[in-house]
């Protein structure tokens, strides 16, 4: 995993080891500005070679201060980071993951990117900055007193014993933390969503104590966590404190004992403190990088996952002319099989059925969301459609459900967002959507407003509808988007879908009346099987398909629409 995350933003890395090379030398200029010092108040006069390190040092740690901000900026760290971020989010978009938890695994994933830079901007400079600090500590104390070297050497061997046998608490705190912040999270997130209902029911005084108790479980987890935190840290500083202790004591005897020179012992225990000192900076962010590590870990699972997708998803396909259905739908059980559907541009096909017959698993399976259970999609004839990755599929297939999705920002950018289509306002014009733009003041640069608070429900679904429009899919999957809306626009959404229909494979599924008595070809799904139709037919042959338009006939009548 490691060798993994070294490979993350190659270009950037120069960047790295400038970085190193300003910061360790910054950091033995101190070291040389001691023991030169000491020469010059004890003995008088400075050995000449330390006006050749001291100079090297100095300028180079100029030439980093004055730099360290544009490194820093689009440094290895920034570009390390954004490489995994993009692996990640490029990799989820290909698992498919239906998971009604979506936002909330971004949520905990994202921070985890953000957690992992800590690897590039300081744990690998200080790994490297104390091998390079190490390796000119021994030469130095070789030349100088040998038998000095042990103790530091042992500080750190009872250092990694300490961390060793604390290590597999720290495990075991850290998975128990994770777990119970993820179980706190998705409470949360469950019961705020629902929480009138828990109202109306009566069940709030229920949820707090639930939430009390989850709480008082996280506040322990995360106690154990500080626990286990301030054991490590106090192991470190007992180990390196009491090592450079040690190292001054007997470096203070060697003097006395006349076996090593004032100056000397006074550079050898300062360029010792610092290489220790540097040992717990590493040790406290090499902890804080080891929490992260089981999330990190799970990044890359993801990745490969989406990898070894590809590599059996390697078909590519450059227009959809047709698609053939025939196999089980549904999740863990069968909801519907079908024989035998084809879809095709130039007629716009519909889909009914009772509530929780299939309909929308049909369209998720469409977007490969969920599996069919057996059977296949066969697009041109040719290619299976479970051998096309998803985000090349999504380049052909356009979804809007009856939730309309605007974002904060005017009416052209959620037209648009972002990219750029030749006269699509004309486009808008010919097909006779959102004209209601033409009776603000400010035309298509307009704010929605949060979500499009500022529109109303029929103006937005227009939107939604049009944004679909203009990507200029191949396919086009429309799932009860006049349901929610008045009657005025759910008809002109119609007639846009019958159009676009002349020319794009387009599949409508509805329960809307209106809608069900203009298509002339309707797949009901009834007990378990689709059945094709009319209106007409599909009412005078199939009682269940009757029993529907009688119930949306009464439901009109009662609500005075008819």
């Amino acid at each position: 995993m490691v060798k993994r995350l070294w490979n993350l933003g190659k270009t950037e890395r120069w960047k790295m080891w400038v970085q190193l090379l300003g910061q360790w030398l910054s950091e033995l200029l101190v070291v040389s500005i001691v023991w030169a010092g000491s020469q010059w108040i004890l003995l008088d006069k400075v050995n000449p070679i330390w006006y050749w390190i001291i100079g090297l040092q100095l300028l180079v740690t100029l030439i980093y201060l004055l730099a360290i901000r544009k490194i820093n900026k689009n440094g290895w760290a920034v570009a390390a980071s954004r490489d995994l971020q993009d692996r990640y989010l490029n990799a989820y978009l290909k698992s498919s993951d239906s998971s009604s938890d979506v936002m909330l695994i971004l949520h905990q994933d994202l921070r985890t990117l953000k957690s992992v830079a800590i690897f590039f901007d300081t744990i690998i400079p200080t790994i490297l900055q104390l091998i390079l600090t190490g390796v000119v500590v021994i030469v130095v104390t070789l030349v100088i007193h040998p038998i000095s070297l042990l103790i530091p050497v042992a500080g750190i061997l009872l250092l990694g014993m300490g961390m060793g046998m604390l290590q597999g608490l720290g495990d075991k705190t850290n998975l128990a933390y994770i777990k119970s912040f993820n179980h706190m999270g998705q409470r949360f997130l469950d019961d705020f969503l629902g929480m009138s209902t828990l109202i109306m029911n009566g069940r709030q005084h229920h949820y707090a104590k639930d939430f009390k108790n989850d709480s008082e479980n996280f506040r322990q987890k995360t106690m154990g966590v500080l626990e286990y935190q301030l054991q490590s840290l106090t192991i470190m500083d007992f180990c390196l404190y009491g090592t450079i202790g040690f190292f001054l004591l007997a470096q203070g005897h060697a003097v006395i004992a006349g076996s090593l020179t004032l100056t000397s012992a006074i550079g050898l225990s300062t360029l010792t403190a610092i290489w220790l000192i540097d040992f717990r900076k590493f040790g406290y962010f090499i902890h804080v990088f080891v929490s992260t590590l089981p999330k990190i870990k799970h990044l890359f699972t993801v990745i490969d996952d989406a990898t070894e997708m590809d590599s059996s998803k390697s078909n590519q396909i450059s227009k959809v002319n047709k698609i053939d259905f025939s196999g089980e739908f549904g999740y863990h059980q069968t909801l519907f099989s079908i024989n035998e559907m084809t879809l095709v541009p130039g007629e716009l096909v519909g889909l009914t059925g009772p509530s929780g017959s299939g309909k929308s698993t049909l369209a998720k399976t469409m977007m490969q969301q969920i599996s069919l259970l057996s059977g296949q999609i066969k697009l041109n004839d040719e290619t299976n459609l479970n051998k096309i990755d998803p985000l090349s599929w999504f380049k052909h297939v356009g979804y809007l459900g009856p939730t309309t999705v605007l974002f904060d920002g005017t009416i052209e950018d959620n037209l648009l967002l972002g990219s750029q289509f030749p006269n699509w306002q004309q486009r808008l014009i010919d097909l006779k959507l959102c004209q209601f733009v033409n009776d603000l003041p400010k035309g298509f640069k307009t704010p929605v407003g949060e979500n499009g608070a500022q529109l109303s429900p029929g103006q937005r679904q227009q939107i939604a509808v049009a944004r679909a429009i203009l990507s200029d899919k191949d396919v086009f999957i429309f799932d009860e988007v006049t349901s929610n809306i008045d009657p005025e626009n759910a008809d002109m959404i119609l007639d846009v879908i019958k159009h676009l229909a002349k020319d794009k494979i387009v599949l409508l599924i509805t329960h809307r009346l209106a809608d069900l008595r203009q298509l002339s070809k309707l797949y009901l799904i009834n007990q378990q099987k689709l059945v094709m139709g009319d209106f007409d037919s599909l009412q005078q042959n199939v009682p269940k398909f009757k029993q529907l338009v009688s119930e949306q006939e009464t439901l009109l009548k009662e609500a005075g629409l008819k």
